[in-house]
């Protein structure tokens, strides 16, 4: 009785957040909706799992029309792959990562189905998004409340095709983070209903491998002695998303060892919070974690004193 109330419970949620992609809080909620189901799938049968999806989908259609089942068959995927996971026991590192990569799959099948079934083209889409967003600044450059800055055809067209361009990249940073926050959510709460999750090492412990440092190196050299040619081309788009990428991977590192300095040296549980978050607004702070991977300072740190 108590999972069959559970799962109604989670149901709801699941139509809840179906319902929120209609409306501009979907920006937030996409983050949490493959939570439901995955803990739908972990908890119920097959049968009883696609019954419970069913009815929500069909209600979620005669709410909110029936394109909203795209998007809900387009979370449910990776759900499924994570709560079969779960099942099977896998380890946290896995389940994260196999749905990320689930996550970015899908979206890569969905633009290439877009793009030549339907002459769907994203820059042009995103384009025409920000020039209807930004259309009241347009034609201010003459106002003094712009400040000799106006939006502009060309403006557009720049930022549209920066952001084309930086897709992989915030694929790669999105998809990891909703898995990770489904994570965070699913486990203790399949844990306190008796069902055996593995968790994520803390993250005082999490260590990237060393090659980061020579991938991040050979990227600088690229950019400062490319030239134009290699910017503009299809090199350009790796460095604009690589870089990046390695610099999140690098501010993780860097939360990694100020957890560990903390845990070793009895710091205030608060000091490395604050550290991370002073990390976001100063980011020179990036360079403690390739530190951390080029050189053993978890060595120094944990080195009796004489």
């Amino acid at each position: 009785m108590k999972f069959r109330w559970t799962s109604v419970a989670w149901s709801v949620v699941y139509l809840l957040l179906l319902l929120s992609l209609a409306t501009p809080l979907t920006v937030i909620t996409a983050f949490f909706l493959i939570v439901p189901g995955v803990m739908l799938y972990t908890l119920l049968p097959p049968k009883a799992f696609v019954l419970h999806v069913a009815l929500i989908w069909i209600i979620g259609a005669l709410i909110s029309g029936p394109l909203i089942l795209l998007q809900a068959v387009y979370f449910l995927i990776p759900a499924i792959v994570m709560g079969h996971l779960y099942k099977k026991r896998a380890t946290a590192i896995r389940t994260i990562l196999m749905g990320a990569g689930t996550v970015m799959a899908l979206f890569l099948l969905l633009l290439l189905v877009s793009t030549v079934l339907f002459d769907f083209n994203l820059a042009v889409a995103i384009e025409d998004m920000l020039n209807t967003a930004m259309a009241p600044l347009q034609n201010m450059a003459d106002s003094p409340l712009s400040g000799g800055v106006a939006w502009s055809p060309e403006l557009s067209q720049q930022v549209s095709t920066l952001t084309v361009r930086l897709i992989p990249f915030t694929m790669i940073v999105c998809a990891l983070v909703i898995t990770t926050i489904a994570h965070a959510i699913v486990r203790p709460t399949l844990g306190s209903m008796g069902h055996i999750v593995p968790k994520l090492p803390p993250v005082r412990d999490w260590r990237l491998p060393r090659s980061l440092i020579w991938y991040y190196l050979i990227g600088l050299l690229i950019q400062m002695f490319g030239g134009e040619s290699v910017h503009q081309g299809f090199m350009g788009t790796i460095l604009l998303n690589m870089m990046p990428l390695l610099q999140f991977l690098f501010m993780i590192q860097s939360a990694s060892l100020f957890f560990f300095a903390a845990y070793h040296r009895k710091w205030n549980p608060a000091i490395p919070v604050l550290l991370v978050v002073a990390m976001v607004f100063i980011p020179p702070l990036r360079i403690v974690g390739m530190l951390d991977i080029a050189f053993p300072l978890r060595e120094m740190l944990t080195r009796p004193r004489r």
